[in-house]
């Protein structure tokens, strides 16, 4: 019989968790970003705002990604 006791614990370093936590994030946001394009581009009606916010969208996330990878890289 197995004594519940003499299982080991899956323990994980802190890294490999925040590089994990850094890739589920950065899919999730590729996928976000993905739908979003599409979504601005088909269903528009003004070419003029769709740049705008594609622009805005982008450079408002680009930082917060760029801050998000060197955190995770560093740890």
């Amino acid at each position: 019989m197995n004594d519940l006791g003499q299982l080991s614990s899956l323990t994980l370093p802190l890294e490999t968790l925040v590089m994990l936590a850094f890739y589920f994030i950065l899919g999730a946001y590729t996928i976000f970003s993905a739908i979003l394009f599409y979504h601005w581009r088909a269903y528009s009606s003004d070419t003029k705002v769709t740049g705008l916010t594609l622009i805005l969208y982008f450079a408002t996330t680009a930082p917060l990604l760029l801050i998000l990878t060197i955190t995770a890289l560093t740890i």
